[in-house]
């Protein structure tokens, strides 16, 4: 996911990992979060997919003129030119599909606008997509990519794909998905000849439909050069608004004993991602302490504010109050002493959430470095793109 580059030296990783440990447990302890480093923002819940396991989409005709209500341009720049978010390292614009945001452009060269006197520490900006919109999906990134051109900030694409052909049109609920998604992809793939800070990969969600279809989907990625993120769906009330889809959607046991087969293949090798899902698979306890709360947060399309983007209960609102107010306010106290412990937490593997905590936390992360060794310790650095949350660089 991100360029080579010069990577700090083992026992400096170890260091500064260790560094943040304690950091991290100093603010549990005192009941007091660090500035947010990652920030996940849906810029939108208009979407035209009708995913099987998502219900984002059937928001739009539940709620008319729902464009009024989605945080305009000048609200998401005037948040991120607030004092809390100067430690910004990622920020992940997601939806619902954001490029059916006309103003999508104006808000990525907004944000890379700050980078020089505010937002320093930004090194990534996010955005995922259906691809159901080639034309304007690679005519969007390329003014994106101008925009980010010198500002040292790279531009990573993540595509949905579910599996191949029909597999992935029926999961998507759209004739015609597959090809349209990987006529984006290609187009996306000669755009980055031209653009070096640019990171294209795919996101599949495994689903009961689509386990027989993963090997090819992972082999897809590897002929293409794509990272890939492969990962168990979500259930949620709040995020996703598909709770009820749970018990219809879930792995069998013999289809855990399928992925994790999946994961144990040499591709999957040398991604602290892909280590903790083994883990959990294997031993069904999870051995990486979330971050959620202290250093990282989701921000709904409306202006609510979330621990992160798996739990129910907002804690506020930046249309009504400041984003300071709500990170030190009493619901987000509250929702600091439940992470890692409620029912939703202990069998998470939500990749955002396990890559955001990982150099904060610092002990699993270290943990896993460790046993990668000096000479494997860079291929997650720089491969997954940790690298850029070290102070240290």
């Amino acid at each position: 996911m991100m360029k080579k580059t010069s990577i700090i030296s083992y026992s400096g990783v170890i260091k500064e990992l260790l560094g943040n440990a304690a950091r991290f447990r100093r603010a549990r302890l005192r009941k007091k979060p660090l500035k947010p480093e990652a920030v996940s923002l849906a810029l939108t819940i208009r979407c035209n997919s009708h995913c099987l396991m998502c219900n984002i989409w059937r928001k739009e005709s539940e709620i008319p003129d729902i464009e009024k209500l989605e945080l305009t341009a000048g609200e998401i720049l005037a948040l991120f030119s607030r004092p809390l978010f100067a430690d910004l390292v990622e920020l992940d614009l997601t939806g619902g599909e954001p490029h059916l945001r006309d103003d999508l452009k104006e808000i990525v060269s907004g944000v890379a606008g700050l980078k020089k006197n505010h937002l320093t520490r930004l090194r990534s900006i996010i955005i995922t997509s259906n691809g159901l919109i080639p034309d304007r999906i690679i005519a969007n990134d390329k003014d994106i990519l101008e925009a980010l051109r010198d500002t040292g900030i790279d531009l990573v694409h993540v595509a949905s794909l579910d599996g191949v052909g029909e597999t992935h049109d029926k999961i998507r609920g759209t004739k015609g998905a597959y090809d349209l998604a990987t006529e984006t992809l290609e187009g996306l793939r000669e755009l980055k000849k031209a653009y070096p800070a640019f990171y294209i990969g795919i996101k599949t969600t495994v689903l009961p439909q689509n386990l027989n279809e993963l090997e090819a989907v992972l082999e897809l990625a590897v002929d293409k050069n794509l990272f890939h993120i492969i990962s168990p769906a979500f259930f949620t009330t709040a995020r996703f608004r598909n709770a009820e889809k749970e018990e219809s959607l879930q792995l069998s046991p013999a289809d855990h004993e399928k992925l994790l087969k999946l994961y144990q293949r040499r591709e999957f090798d040398g991604n602290y991602f892909y280590s903790r899902i083994r883990e959990l698979l294997s031993s069904w306890r999870r051995n990486w302490r979330c971050t959620a709360a202290y250093n990282y947060l989701f921000i709904d399309y409306d202006g609510a504010v979330y621990p992160c983007e798996l739990l129910p209960e907002s804690i506020g609102n930046i249309k009504e109050e400041s984003v300071e107010e709500i990170w030190e306010g009493q619901p987000a106290r509250q929702w600091r002493e439940k992470i890692n412990r409620t029912d939703v937490c202990r069998n998470c593997i939500e990749p955002g959430a396990v890559r955001y905590s990982a150099v904060a936390e610092g002990l699993s992360y270290a943990g896993y470095l460790r046993e990668s060794g000096r000479r494997g310790y860079k291929q997650s650095l720089s491969g997954e793109g940790y690298i850029k949350y070290f102070k240290s660089r």
